[in-house]
């Protein structure tokens, strides 16, 4: 079992997430995200604590929330080159519905055309995994 260095919770109007460090990337996971308000928060705060601590991978782990297909509109443009601006870093995406999987597919591929290192996976560990590699 993986223990985490530090867990943060967050509430924003209905909906919340976390952020943990853990080993060497850092998970942050959104539950009922519904708002451009809330996407915005809540990138504003990964990429705050990816930069504070100093960490280069992010696995971001999407529950019950709308799917993003507005990119400007939600602020990840402003996320992406902040988080994933130099070679080393990645950042991981994980959705747990089907709509989350499409709209993460599609902020995949306009990331990658930047030729930034996200990826859309199915699931937490094999996100994690890609993240651990070297």
């Amino acid at each position: 079992m993986i223990s985490p260095v530090r867990v943060s919770l967050f509430a924003l109007h209905g909906s919340w997430f976390t952020l943990e460090h853990i080993e060497n990337y850092l998970r942050a996971d959104v539950y009922g995200r519904e708002t451009p308000e809330e996407t915005r928060r809540f990138l504003q705060a990964v990429a705050g604590e990816a930069q504070k601590s100093g960490v280069g991978r992010v696995l971001i782990s999407v529950h019950s929330s709308r799917p993003i297909f507005r990119v400007q509109r939600y602020g990840l443009s402003e996320f992406l080159e902040t988080v994933a601006s130099r070679p080393a870093h990645r950042i991981a995406t994980v959705a747990d519905r089907f709509e989350g999987q499409l709209a993460q597919q599609y902020v995949v591929r306009i990331a990658r055309a930047r030729g930034l290192n996200v990826r859309s996976f199915s699931s937490d560990e094999a996100a994690a995994a890609w993240l651990q590699r070297e």
